[in-house]
């Protein structure tokens, strides 16, 4: 909270898999998880937070290298329930990479909400939520996912652990092991003048 200059809530917080993210419409809605360990803290809260004014959101993620990177979008608000929690996150600074505007068919700015249980992404032939095993602002499906699964490292299989495409590579072409994130933390505060 106090990093960066401070003032900031912590609405999402990933370090240990304790928590499990794939999660219905109203968990998310309402947050789950605790704030001292994994935890998150709700979209009705975050459209609370983020209704009135200009707010930043500044995301940190690390890797089992203790390598860790940032991402800062100077425009960040998540829309009501009526419009499906729609996430804007705009004017991007740091040096994670811009997954969240990534492609014309990956782009989560602008984007609904969504959970396995209620599907309003962009992906015609299924739920990206139920496919990947969490809520989020999915596309058509994906090019960050910072609600995925917690995998201690490597993984095999689908693309489905803690996903932030624009900085790792994150398949081994080798091995076709794919690599998850140590930590990753999202975090709010009102756009300072």
């Amino acid at each position: 909270m106090e990093s960066a200059g401070g003032g900031w809530t912590v609405f999402q917080r990933r370090f240990d898999g304790q928590v499990d993210f794939n999660r219905t419409w109203s968990e998310y809605r309402d947050g789950f998880g605790s704030p001292q360990k994994e935890h998150w803290l709700g979209t009705a809260v975050l459209h609370a937070l983020t209704a009135s004014g200009q707010h930043i959101l500044r995301i940190t993620l690390q890797d089992w290298h203790q390598q860790t990177r940032h991402a800062i979008y100077n425009n960040f608000k998540v829309a009501g329930e009526n419009q499906r929690f729609r996430l804007t996150a705009q004017n991007y600074q740091g040096d994670a990479g811009n997954a969240l505007s990534y492609s014309k068919q990956y782009n989560h700015d602008g984007r609904a909400f969504s959970t396995y249980d209620n599907d309003h992404d962009r992906y015609p032939a299924g739920n990206c939520a139920q496919y990947y095993g969490a809520g989020w602002w999915f596309d058509s499906c994906l090019a960050a996912n910072l609600n995925g699964r917690y995998y201690r490292g490597r993984y095999t299989g689908i693309t489905d652990g803690i996903y932030w495409g624009a900085w790792y590579i994150l398949t081994d072409s080798r091995t076709g092991e794919r690599y998850s994130f140590k930590s990753v933390e999202m975090k709010t505060r009102p756009r300072l003048p």
